[in-house]
């Protein structure tokens, strides 16, 4: 152990400080995660025991049953900065959220079952919720099973109907969302616009799929069964 490191312990003079230190550390680490998919892709180092302090899953993962016996762990669905996000939680109960990584970790921490994160992430999520995103946001809330998140932007979205549709990101939901917005009656909007709205959806859906944009195509929700637009 090279001479920046020695005695690294006595400089700091509290447990917390002391496990803080091994954030992101390759000291005494025993694990490490391959996180990420392609240039993204990063190797961190972890401790097993800090992590299955903090984590149920975590704890199953290195001390349960089925236990895996590895020193390194594949985690291609988890963004490296949303994990390192959920490490520096478990290390030093710091929350660093913000809006560009608020979703990527808030998957991490209902993947690892941490709820003080999580809830960080949703409490980030509701200070932030307005016209421009509600649509996005309740997307995210349906994907993440977060009721409480959805149905405040719902809320948002029955109060500032006209100014929600013209976000740019309302024609990237998915078919459910736009289904769920549809049924409602509490839209504070008329109903011609409201079909505009869909119809200019539909026109976006065709092109993810690549499909001609005709009226037939138009009609299709995701599935490509003839199940036509729910109004």
């Amino acid at each position: 152990m090279g001479s920046a490191t020695y005695n690294w312990q006595s400089e700091r003079t509290t447990v917390k400080d002391r496990i803080a230190f091994l954030f992101n550390n390759e000291i005494l680490s025993d694990v490490h995660f391959m996180v990420g998919k392609g240039s993204q892709r990063r190797r961190i180092p972890a401790h097993k025991f800090v992590l299955s302090v903090g984590s149920a899953v975590f704890d199953a993962m290195f001390n349960g049953g089925i236990a895996t016996q590895s020193d390194e762990v594949e985690l291609p669905d988890v963004e490296p900065s949303a994990f390192l996000a959920l490490l520096r939680f478990l290390y030093t109960d710091d929350k660093q959220i913000g809006p560009e990584t608020v979703m990527t970790t808030l998957y991490s921490a209902k993947k690892y079952a941490v709820p003080t994160l999580e809830k960080e992430c949703v409490d980030f999520l509701k200070k932030n919720l307005g016209p421009d995103n509600a649509f996005m946001l309740l997307s995210q809330a349906r994907l993440f099973d977060e009721p409480q998140l959805a149905q405040l932007c719902l809320e948002c979205i029955d109060s500032n109907t006209t100014e929600a549709l013209s976000a740019e990101g309302f024609t990237d939901i998915d078919y459910d969302t736009l289904a769920v917005v549809l049924q409602r009656d509490t839209l504070a909007i008329r109903e011609n616009e409201l079909f505009a709205a869909a119809v200019r959806w539909s026109e976006h859906e065709c092109e993810r799929r690549r499909l001609a944009v005709n009226a037939e195509n138009k009609r299709y929700e995701k599935s490509l069964n003839p199940i036509y637009l729910a109004f």
